[in-house]
């Protein structure tokens, strides 16, 4: 069983071996099958393919035995040194050398990966479910939910707006479910294949994983290369069959008894306790999830084996004081394991470190020694034959390479900076060396793990973060405590809420400490650099850790090594800034010079900031916020979905850290609506349309929606009227932020009250169609346009700049004077600095 000191990042286990080589037999079987199955899950074989792999797999299979059967000892070792899968070095009767053997084995693997992968993905993409998803029929389905509703999170990548889906600017939801059976005209069928389930949060939120559904509404086939066969968008609230299993009913009022007991610990602490505890992220604050990101530390409230180990380990120490035997332990051991992953969810990482500690508790029970290596492939191997749709889970990646990081590199690297230590301190005393260990631990196992995720990190976008492995070493201390209170608070829960609460409070304080490391880790100039996403950006950072790796074994090259990232770190935080002068000291807002378009950039604190709109053109967004700075994105708020304002959402959400995307309520054009649920989705960040009335807080940012009320139909351009106006407060500077909104949003909004704030950023690039109230009332000193050189719309129109003027405000046009930033001096005053595409600055002219 994998012990909880590797797992939370505070040492190393037992079980591996320090210093002896490992035993990589099981790793080549577990690698084929993996492969097999992501290539056949991102591309589905046809049925000959199959056929042919099928035929393979029973032609290795029985390769593999004969040559079994027939093995001699070699000179190698006497019989038993090596099996089927590690017998390089052997030769049987035949003279087959082991390397064959091996790869024969191999092969067997990578087809049995290949046709499974394949089986499921032909399930899913034939058959009647599958033309009728084609062909969007409304039907009736009978489904099983697998996994907690999600709340406005996307829509499994369906383009466009059908019939039956969730409209009106409503929050909606969605839950992953089993199908049972369908009915639909003149056809009704049994299939058991993955669907996910959208309609209104109201409607969905409130049922538990296991409750069977009848559900009224529309299929649609889902994104390509997604592990579901349908989107089923619910047109009537959902009608529930019995109840769900009662270990999910206990297991969901156990969630809500420790989201109770927390709700006393202040935020963002509070929700972070149940995060930790038992992955419930309902009530993680988005501005401490990007910080998260940016330090590295999001795997923390991804459930994994330091939970797994506290639970079992727990198990077994209270048990071994009584007279039970080791295999009636071990059962015990498993069976809570099992309720812990019922009430945790089986997400990927959950169910990478159940299936692990189930392999070493049957280890344990056997009386087998335990082998943390061979157990992390015996699982990889039997999940991935189970359900196939894990092989392309990036946290069942991320948390495999990190434990293997762990167990492969650990050791090694744990030792060579304890002889380093021992080495300058020959004579310190026992605690200093005791204490020194234990910190070489953290380190190696945080560095060890971090290297061996990168490159999946890299492919997934969002930068690499230098700062991770120290924030994870300063953090680790706090979470095994965190961790233990909160599922104490649990266990007095469910006898005395009262008394949870004052649990829950004591676990707040790691939490605390937590939180404190994760803002201050994220907010280090430089704590995320860019990186090139998709395939790309995780060859290349797969070959940066190789050559760092390499370097860092010989001496003369791990100086130079460590010469160079200081001297790059410094350049980077010292001499660029200077180098650039941009941004202005003292930057509260920056419009982007994006073209036609808007992209304006909210300081929330030290490399982080709220965004506004995204321009047309990723490259110029990143490009801004590269030169802003700007490491994280807490909210990303899209006024409305023109391609002008959302057209450029690469050049964020999948390159930095994104805490959530705020939307217009009219999902219109389509196919922007479908690109924004597409990258949302990839990235793993919740989509929100709002209402007039929604606010928020991130750092330094305070926002509320004014506009619009309701959606708009039947105007001159809907989407333009759907435009989020806000009213924002950046470090004591107000804004009124309007997006494209056109004259029936100006006089709705206009109708709640006169708005008074100190900047005004002018309504649809400047164009004519502005009301006095909206133009000129607000008293606001400084008037922002962004607006492209040149454009044929004739934007800013001469009245619209005249009016601003004669109301004596400052006016700053990106067509002119380039990125514009709003700045705040020493006394208060407002004012504008511009910079020019060359990079040269100016205050902007009134």
């Amino acid at each position: 069983m994998v012990s909880v000191a590797m797992e939370s990042g505070l040492g190393l286990p037992r079980d591996v071996p320090r210093g002896g080589p490992l035993d990589l037999r099981l790793a080549v079987p577990a690698a084929a099958v993996w492969g097999g199955a992501a290539l056949a899950g991102r591309w589905v074989p046809g049925p000959w393919l199959l056929v042919g792999t099928a035929v393979l797999l029973v032609g290795c299979v029985f390769a593999v035995v004969a040559a079994c059967l027939r093995r001699q000892p070699g000179p190698a070792g006497p019989p038993g040194t090596a099996g089927a899968m590690g017998a390089v070095g052997t030769t049987d009767r035949a003279g087959v050398a082991g390397p064959p053997l091996t790869v024969c084995v191999a092969v067997a693997f990578f087809a049995a990966g290949v046709l499974v992968a394949g089986v499921a993905g032909t399930v899913r993409s034939t058959g009647p479910l599958a033309v009728m998803a084609r062909a969007q029929r409304t039907v009736d389905a009978v489904v099983v939910l697998t996994d907690d509703p999600r709340v406005s999170q996307p829509r499994a990548g369906v383009s466009g707006a059908g019939p039956g889906r969730p409209g009106g600017g409503g929050p909606s939801a969605t839950a992953r479910a089993r199908l049972e059976t369908v009915t639909g005209p003149g056809q009704r069928f049994r299939a058991s294949v993955p669907v996910l389930v959208v309609g209104r949060a109201d409607d969905l939120a409130a049922f538990l994983p296991g409750q069977r559904l009848g559900v009224r509404g529309t299929l649609a086939p889902p994104r390509s290369g997604d592990t579901i066969a349908a989107v089923l968008f619910a047109r009537a609230p959902p009608r529930p069959h019995g109840r769900p299993p009662a270990a999910q009913r206990v297991a969901g009022w156990l969630r809500e008894r420790l989201r109770a007991a927390a709700a006393v610990v202040p935020q963002p602490a509070g929700g972070l306790l149940p995060a930790l505890v038992v992955g419930d992220t309902a009530r993680l604050d988005p501005g401490l999830k990007g910080d998260f990101q940016a330090a590295g530390l999001s795997h923390l409230t991804a459930v994994s084996g330091a939970n797994v180990a506290i639970t079992t380990g727990t198990v077994l120490v209270l048990l071994g004081r009584t007279r039970l035997g080791g295999r009636s332990r071990a059962l015990a051991a498993a069976a809570a394991l099992v309720g812990f992953v019922i009430l945790a969810r089986p997400s990927a990482s959950v169910v990478r470190a159940g299936a692990m500690g189930l392999v070493g508790l049957a280890a344990l029970a056997l009386g087998r020694p335990r082998a943390v290596l061979a157990a992390l492939a015996t699982t990889v191997v039997a999940v991935i034959l189970a359900d196939p749709a894990f092989a392309l889970s990036a946290g069942f990646a991320l948390s495999v390479l990190a434990t293997a990081g762990m167990v492969v590199w650990g050791p090694g690297w744990c030792d060579a900076l304890e002889r380093r230590v021992a080495a300058r301190r020959p004579r310190a005393s026992p605690r200093f060396t005791g204490a020194a260990g234990r910190v070489a631990e953290a380190v190696a196992v945080a560095a060890a793990a971090q290297c061996a995720c990168t490159p999946v990190l890299a492919w997934l976008g969002g930068g690499v973060s230098l700062i991770a492995i120290p924030a994870n070493v300063v953090a680790a201390p706090a979470v095994a405590p965190a961790t233990v209170l909160g599922l104490l608070t649990i266990t007095v829960a469910t006898v005395h809420l009262p008394a949870a609460e004052t649990v829950a409070r004591l676990a707040g304080l790691p939490c605390r400490w937590i939180v404190l490391v994760a803002g201050r880790a994220a907010g280090i100039p430089g704590a995320t650099v860019g990186w090139p996403a998709g395939p790309l950006g995780a060859l290349t950072a797969l070959a940066a850790v190789a050559l760092a790796v390499a370097l860092a074994r010989r001496r003369p090259t791990r100086r130079l090594l460590a010469a160079g990232v200081v001297g790059l770190l410094l350049a980077r935080l010292l001499l660029v800034p200077r180098l650039t002068g941009w941004p202005p000291p003292g930057w509260r807002l920056v419009a982007c010079d994006v073209g036609q378009g808007d992209g304006l950039v909210l300081q929330a604190g030290h490399g982080s900031a709220v965004l506004v709109d995204v321009g047309p053109d990723p490259e110029l967004i990143e490009a801004c916020l590269n030169g802003l700075g700007v490491r994280r994105v807490p909210v990303l708020i899209l006024s409305h979905l023109h391609a002008d304002h959302a057209g450029g959402l690469s050049g964020v959400v999948g390159r930095l850290p994104v805490g959530e995307i705020v939307v217009s309520p009219l999902p219109e054009p389509a196919e922007q609506w479908a690109g924004v649920q597409r990258a949302a989705r990839a990235a793993g960040v919740q989509v929100r349309p709002v209402l007039a009335g929604s606010a928020g807080t991130a750092g330094d940012v305070r926002w509320r929606v004014i506009g619009p009320e309701r959606v708009p139909r039947g105007t001159a351009s809907d989407p333009n009227n759907a435009s989020l106006v806000l009213l924002a407060e950046v470090a004591g500077v107000t804004m009124l932020l309007s997006g494209d909104a056109e004259l029936p949003e100006q006089r709705q909004v206009a109708r709640r009250g006169p708005v008074t704030v100190d900047v005004l950023k002018v309504a649809h690039h400047g164009a004519a169609e502005q009301t006095p109230e909206f133009l000129t009332d607000t008293g606001a000193a400084v008037a922002v346009i962004s607006v492209a050189a040149g454009n044929s719309y004739g934007h800013p129109a001469p009245a619209t700049v005249a009016g601003l003027r004669a109301a004596g405000m400052t006016v700053a046009r990106t067509d002119l004077h380039g990125a514009v930033a709003v700045v705040r001096g020493s006394a208060g005053q407002v004012g504008v600095v511009a910079r020019r595409p060359g990079g040269s600055q100016r205050r902007a002219p009134a």
